[in-house]
């Protein structure tokens, strides 16, 4: 991490059937690129961790083992499933504080990416949207 930042990498650790006879998941891959990088990483590689948006026990055990609030938090790819936007929300809410910075990515694939920024606004976050033009950006 760069300036001697912590730099903690999460994932709900999905399993993904790719042959009849193989699986793995999700967070087996990350922790995978981390290590295949660690020459480059050298002693800044980042912390590999397991949450599973609204799992008090995830929550619980990342705030035990690292200081909160945290400095930044960035998300890339999470408003796909209208489903989670309320564990997300409560995910965001244990891990951001007064001066953390919350910047989330992601491919504008429906309408209901509003009812996100509207969860967060009604939860006490204090949102900013830029949408990019081009394949996938958002309402003009």
């Amino acid at each position: 991490a760069v300036g001697g930042a912590r730099v903690v990498l999460t994932d709900p650790g999905v399993t993904v059937n790719l042959a009849a006879d193989y699986s793995s998941n999700t967070l087996d891959w990350l922790a995978a690129n981390v290590a295949d990088n660690e020459a480059a990483l050298r002693e800044r590689a980042p912390a590999v961790r397991r949450l599973v948006w609204g799992d008090e026990a995830h929550t619980a055990a990342l705030l035990a083992e690292f200081a909160s609030p945290f400095d930044l938090v960035v998300g890339a790819e999470l408003l796909y499933d209208p489903d989670q936007y309320p564990a997300l929300l409560r995910a965001l809410d244990a891990f951001v504080a007064g001066g953390t910075l919350a910047l989330l990515g992601f491919t504008h694939r429906h309408e209901g990416e509003r009812r996100f920024f509207e969860g967060a606004a009604a939860a006490g976050f204090r949102t900013a949207t830029q949408w990019r033009e081009g394949e996938g950006a958002g309402p003009r």
